[in-house]
């Protein structure tokens, strides 16, 4: 033990435990030192500071000011983030910044900050004077920005709850301080902390109690005593010591506004434990010091993150993080950068090139307010509302494509339906008539997609749209299909197809008077457009094909939709109904086809429609000279009858060759031989015919 002197009666003092077990008087001294009570060095940070510094006694554990967190958010713009420790020097309600030669101590600031977003206070001198008769003008930065004016004094107010106390001096004009406040925070309420509260600053023994080891720290690996044992000043295992100051973010869902903690890692496929970040020892959860480590972070950017990717961090429990083989969004070299809202989001541009690709670009951990209601945050802990979000970089005037020009076309995809796309839709009902949706992660997972590097081969749906939730169909017969919902995490590629099954199929409840396209596709048919198989007349001669389609090839659904402009890929938009590519008009009334319609895309217009046609060319198709007089060219170039009046799209149930009856103009029945066949349309009487080559 050791014995001090006091005024009548002796003094008795624990001696310290290690590593701090050293003379009392290296730390103290026996009076009063400007302001800073019993301490050798003014400033009680600066006396844990004269070891715990490069070069000093614990300079393993040694730190500078200037290594103090600085987040980037509400941070004045000629500033960067920067930081790799914890701040000592600030407090709940903000940090004073003194500009110029103003002296710091002047202001105080006071209140409870009830502002959504980080920000700093510019507090300029605009007349000199003493206490209570000079004045001041304030300027908030942010979203919220704000401007007032006062004289200085006790508790003068600024806005959203935040005071600032004036010392009594003489104050000159053009003095000015910043005042930088964050969100979510709270003055301690243990006794143990707001003891080491210096007017309302923290400082290391607020956190840290610099003579004894007996309260548990959070990593579980600490020893029971001395060197790295970590000095708390109340037990810290489950992160109480965080949860005095930062409790507004001790949240248990996303809901409320901020990452879950006191959570374990949920037991499936889209989670797994970490393998490098510690759980608390306690109840093996999710804590803040799971993510957070306050002292010595391994990158300087002020978020002391225990990894310098932060998507390595996020990928230790999302497994949809993929940092092998990332996707473009999470591509450190050419994947994004957030370059600030534009569609309503009031998140400001990350500066920092090293958050190129990081999973914060769009997700915010703590939350970000919802410009449309700032009481609520974003959901999913995302920065910006569903398609708003995509089309910040998805504009024209971000690094990809334009697809707002896409949505911005006469015919759309429906994503701009607020509030009906759910996580994890399993269901098909989540896509039925009353909840009719295809937002963009219906389609897109952000977390999977790749950049395409040639041509996508059918079935296998773009590089874009692997990752995603599909429906798989099988078939006992014509008319008869079951389906099979999969989920993102499911394995294997996604076929297109299979993507538009969500919607367009019989495994949803579709609007009515929509065909069920996986019944139309079905291979089992008479006939189909190839989508889920090769035709049925793979033979049928390369000539009546342009474009290097032939009779064994595979189509995909949007090689027919999308836009009609080469310049906005995706199925997205288009100035033609049904996101078609090209015109087609659903009627048989007379009209003379053109080469831009959509069926000439892949079908030689020569062969089919061009009366003019070189008898070689005509003879491409089995239904048309030299065999027979009066075949597709005929009906289609001569006599104005379009494709539609004799022929179905997407499949025929009933019908070989796609051929369709009933439609007038068109055919009343038809049927065929080896050789040729006959039929009895409705504008002349029976008819036989027959091919030019075998079927």
């Amino acid at each position: 033990m050791v014995v001090l002197v006091g005024v009548g009666r002796p003094l008795r003092v624990r001696t310290a435990d290690a590593p701090h077990d050293f003379n009392c008087l290296d730390c103290h001294q026996t009076h009063y030192l400007n302001g800073n009570p019993f301490t050798s060095i003014e400033g009680a940070a600066n006396v844990c500071l004269s070891c715990h510094q490069p070069g000093g006694l614990a300079s393993a554990h040694g730190w500078t000011a200037g290594e103090q967190a600085e987040l980037w958010a509400g941070l004045p713009e000629q500033l960067a983030e920067r930081g790799r420790s914890h701040r000592w020097d600030a407090g709940p309600t903000g940090r004073v910044v003194a500009l110029g030669a103003a002296p710091p101590e002047a202001i105080r600031p006071g209140g409870d900050y009830q502002g959504r977003y980080p920000r700093t206070y510019r507090i300029t001198i605009t007349a000199g004077g003493a206490l209570g008769e000079a004045t001041f003008a304030w300027e908030g930065s942010g979203p919220d920005g704000g401007a007032g004016s006062g004289v200085t004094a006790a508790g003068a107010a600024l806005d959203e709850g935040v005071t600032v106390d004036f010392a009594e001096r003489t104050y000159r004009p053009g003095e000015a301080w910043e005042l930088r406040v964050r969100p979510d925070l709270a003055e301690p309420t243990a006794p143990e902390l707001l003891a080491k509260m210096h007017e309302g600053r923290m400082t290391c023994s607020t956190c840290h109690n610099q003579h004894s080891q007996a309260h548990d720290p959070f990593d579980p690996d600490a020893p029971a005593s001395g060197e790295g044992r970590h000095l708390m000043r109340i037990d810290n295992a489950v992160c109480q010591l965080c949860q005095e100051c930062h409790g507004a973010r001790f949240v248990t869902e996303s809901a409320a506004g901020s990452h879950p903690v006191g959570v374990a890692v949920p037991g499936t496929d889209r989670f797994h434990e970490p393998a490098s970040l510690p759980l608390d020892a306690v109840e093996g959860k999710v804590r803040c010091l799971t993510c957070h480590q306050m002292h010595d972070a391994p990158a300087d950017d002020g978020r002391l993150l225990r990894m310098a990717r932060q998507n390595d961090l996020c990928a230790e429990c999302h497994a949809t993080v993929d940092v092998a083989t990332p996707a473009l969004h999470l591509d450190p070299v050419n994947g994004p950068l957030w370059p600030g809202g534009k569609h309503g989001s009031t998140k400001p541009a990350d500066p920092d090139p090293e958050h190129r690709g990081a999973c914060s670009n769009c997700h915010r951990v703590h939350g970000w307010p919802d410009a449309a209601d700032p009481a609520a945050d974003y959901p999913t802990l995302l920065v910006e509302r569903e398609e708003n979000l995509c089309y910040t970089c998805h504009d024209g005037t971000g690094p990809g494509s334009d697809v707002l020009a896409s949505f911005r076309q006469r015919y759309t995809h429906p994503v701009n339906i607020s509030g009906r796309h759910q996580p994890r839709e399993s269901d098909g009902a989540a896509f039925g008539t009353a909840n009719r949706h295809a937002e963009c992660v219906d389609c897109h997972n952000p977390h999977r997609l790749t950049a395409a590097t040639g041509p996508v081969v059918a079935p296998s749906a773009s590089p874009a749209n692997q990752g995603v939730s599909r429906v798989a169909v099988s078939y006992a017969g014509v008319g008869q299909a079951s389906y099979l919902f999969k989920d993102e995490t499911a394995p294997g590629e996604v076929r297109e197809y299979e993507l538009c099954f969500k919607c367009h199929s019989g495994w949803t409840t579709q609007p009515a008077g929509q065909e069920d396209l996986a019944l139309k596709l079905n291979p089992r048919n008479p006939s189909y457009h190839p989508v889920m198989a090769a035709g049925k007349n793979t033979n049928i001669r390369a000539g009546a094909f342009v474009n290097g389609w032939r009779g064994t090839s595979l189509t995909l659904c949007s090689d027919c939709h999308g836009s009609n402009n080469p310049s906005l890929p995706g199925v997205h938009g288009s100035d033609f109904p049904h996101l078609l590519q090209a015109s087609y008009t659903p009627s048989s009334s007379k009209r003379t086809m053109s080469r831009t319609e959509l069926c000439f895309r892949c079908h030689n217009y020569d062969t089919y429609a061009n009366r003019s046609a070189s008898n070689t060319v005509k003879g491409y198709s089995r239904f048309n000279p030299p065999a027979f007089k009066k075949g597709h060219t005929f009906h289609v170039g001569e006599k104005r009858y379009p494709c539609y009046a004799c022929h179905e799209t997407h499949g025929s149930t009933t019908r070989p060759h796609l051929i369709v009856t009933g439609r007038s103009p068109g055919i009343r029945t038809y049927s065929e031989t080896s050789t040729g066949g006959s039929c009895n349309p409705s504008c002349h009487g029976n008819k036989t015919y027959k091919i030019n080559y075998s079927r």
